[in-house]
C-alpha cells in the first residue's frame, strides 16, 4: 500500500519562492489566485491559491516516486502473465468443449449447457486486455530506475513551469530556472541539479516542442 500525504512548504521555503516570483514578475505570490474547473457533474469553478497549485504538484511527484519504488519486479510480472494465460485456458475449458470433425483439421468451441452465448467472446476480450496491460507493465519494469525518476521529474517540472507561465513568467531563461529550483528543492532535495542544468533542461524542452 502507498500512503499519500499532502505536501506543504514551510514558511522559510515559501518565502524563497515568493522572492523568486517578486524579483522576476513583480507579484506577491500570496495574492495570486487562479480559477479551476473541478471534475464534477456540474463542472463547478473554484478559486485556488498559487501556493496550493505548486504544493499539489509536489505531492503528486512524491506519490509518483513512491509508486515507482513499489513497482512489482519483472520476474513476478512475467510469472503473473503466465498464470493469467493458464487461467484463461482453464476458464475457456470450463465454459466450452472443443469439437472436432473426423478426417477434418478444423474444430470449433461448443458452449456447455447453461453458459451465456457471449461468454467465450467476453472472456477472451477481458484476458486480451489484461495480458496487454501486463505486457506493458513488464516493459516498464525492465526500464532503469533512473529513467523512471527522470520521467517523473520532467513531468513535475513541466507542471511547475505551466503554473509559472500562467502567472506571466517566461517558459525559459534564468528566472524560470530559479523558480523551478526554489519550488522543487524542498520536494526533490539533493536530486535537484544546479541552475545551469535547469536552464539547459528548459532549452531542450523548447527544442522538442
Amino acid at each position: 500500500m502507498i500512503e499519500f500525504e499532502f505536501f506543504f512548504y514551510s514558511d522559510e521555503q515559501w518565502e524563497r519562492i515568493k522572492v523568486a516570483v517578486r524579483d522576476a514578475l513583480g507579484l506577491d505570490a500570496d495574492q495570486i489566485e487562479r480559477e479551476v474547473i473541478t471534475r464534477t457533474f456540474a463542472n463547478s469553478v473554484i478559486t485556488r491559491r498559487f501556493r496550493d497549485h505548486i504544493q499539489i504538484a509536489g505531492g503528486l511527484y512524491l506519490f509518483q516516486n513512491a509508486n515507482t519504488r513499489q513497482r512489482p519486479h519483472r520476474a513476478k510480472l512475467i510469472a503473473l502473465r503466465k498464470d493469467a494465460e493458464n487461467l484463461q485456458n482453464s476458464i475457456i475449458a470450463a465454459l466450452a468443449v472443443q469439437v472436432g470433425i473426423k478426417h477434418d483439421d478444423t474444430s470449433r468451441l461448443l458452449l456447455r449447457n447453461g453458459v451465456d452465448g457471449d461468454m467465450d467472446t467476453a472472456t477472451r476480450d477481458y484476458f486480451t486486455k489484461l495480458l496487454h496491460n501486463l505486457a506493458r507493465q513488464i516493459e516498464q519494469a525492465g526500464q532503469r530506475g533512473d529513467n523512471a525518476r527522470k520521467t517523473a521529474r520532467d513531468h513535475y517540472w513541466s507542471e511547475l513551469l505551466a503554473n509559472w507561465c500562467d502567472v506571466g513568467g517566461k517558459p525559459r531563461g534564468v528566472a524560470a530556472a530559479e523558480f523551478l529550483w526554489v519550488a522543487s528543492q524542498p520536494v526533490m532535495g539533493d536530486a535537484v541539479p544546479a541552475h545551469k542544468s535547469i536552464v539547459q533542461w528548459l532549452e531542450r524542452r523548447r527544442a522538442t516542442r
